[in-house]
Formats: structure tokens, C-alpha cells, sequence
């Protein structure tokens, strides 16, 4: 059960993150990478476990967090451009109207 409940909670965090990330600014998508990257550094030195799990365990979560911050950073690149869009129709239907 407590396999389990790490997975929830883990599918709990990439959640948040995601939201956050969409929402915040762009330059907290970094703030959770460095914590994780921070956090596995501290693990690597205090715990008795394989070097090769925890570097796995590392580099799986840091492309894991780094994908999240960058489909949200793609997504709002795709939302501007939408915008942009949008506001060059309404100048050019408003420019044609003039004529």
C-alpha cells in the first residue's frame, strides 16, 4: 500500500507543478529542478544506497520536472501567439472598414 500511496502522491505533486507552472511566472519553472537537484545531492551523500539508483532516480526526475516547465512554457508561447493572432484580424477587419 505505501507503493501506492507514493505513487498518488507523486502524480499529486506533477499536478501542482503543472498548474503552477502555467499559471506563475516563467522563471519558476526553475524552482522546483533546483530543489530536486539540491535534495538528490544531500541524498547521494547521507544515505547507504546504490550510487546508480540514486543517479537514476536523479536524472529521471529532472527530465520529468524539466518537460512539465517546458510544455507549459510551449503552451503559453502557443496561447501569445493565438492572441497575436487574434489582434492582427481585429486591425486588419478595422483597417478594411475604414476604406
Amino acid at each position: 500500500m505505501s507503493e501506492f500511496k507514493g505513487l498518488l502522491m507523486g502524480m499529486l505533486i506533477v499536478a501542482i507543478l503543472y498548474v503552477l507552472d502555467r499559471y506563475l511566472p516563467k522563471w519558476f519553472g526553475t524552482i522546483p529542478g533546483i530543489a530536486f537537484l539540491l535534495l538528490m545531492v544531500y541524498i547521494i551523500f547521507t544515505k547507504d544506497q546504490s550510487l546508480l539508483t540514486k543517479l537514476t532516480v536523479l536524472i529521471v526526475g529532472e527530465a520529468i520536472l524539466n518537460g512539465i516547465w517546458l510544455e507549459a512554457l510551449g503552451d503559453r508561447k502557443k496561447k501569445a501567439s493565438k492572441e497575436i493572432e487574434k489582434m492582427k484580424a481585429k486591425d486588419l477587419s478595422k483597417n478594411k472598414e475604414e476604406y
